[in-house]
């Protein structure tokens, strides 16, 4: 009678691995067109652009990049929002992106909420997030400079870095403007 058992079981658990093999291949019926991954950047079309993450409060004033240098002091910790050119996309997940007046490079972090396209450099965007001045360890700095499109000499990281971040919980990319004038 044991065996008996042992056997409808085993007869049994073969039947299920069975159908779960010949239920998991492609249906015909489906598009054959690329899955979308899940860390592909998945952004929402507004009227002024491309939303990745969270929206933002229509009433909180926006400052040019430039005057959040101006007064970094000032906007530490922080929620603001921010519009500049984009100078950097992280090349290997879209985590994080970077904003540039030449001299000083702030960097708006998503904390893997929401990931970016990694071809918007050069394109205006309007982050929104808690600014802050701190400190990155170099090991940090190294591997934000393996991520970057234009890394720098790995060997010019040298200790602690004082950086400026936005934790950002959205970033709108901007629509290109167009001088029809």
């Amino acid at each position: 009678m044991f065996n008996l058992l042992k056997r409808i079981t085993l007869l049994s658990l073969a039947l299920v691995l069975m159908s779960s093999v010949a239920f998991s291949q492609d249906d015909p019926t489906m598009s054959h067109e690329k899955p979308l991954k899940s860390n592909e950047p998945v952004g929402l079309k507004t009227s002024d652009g491309m939303l990745y993450g969270q929206d933002y409060d229509v009433s909180l004033p926006v400052m040019d990049y430039g005057d959040l240098l101006k007064n970094a002091d000032d906007n530490n910790n922080k929620v603001i929002m921010v519009r500049g050119k984009v100078a950097d996309v992280c090349q290997a997940m879209g985590c994080w992106m970077t904003m540039t007046d030449g001299a000083i490079t702030t960097r708006a972090t998503t904390s893997h909420k929401f990931v970016l396209p990694k071809d918007i450099a050069g394109q205006d965007a309007v982050i929104i997030g808690t600014f802050k001045v701190t400190e990155i360890s170099e090991e940090e700095a190294r591997h934000y400079n393996e991520e970057s499109k234009t890394p720098v000499a790995n060997e010019s990281i040298v200790g602690p870095q004082k950086v400026y971040e936005i934790d950002a919980i959205g970033i709108k990319i901007l629509n290109p403007v167009s001088d029809s004038n």
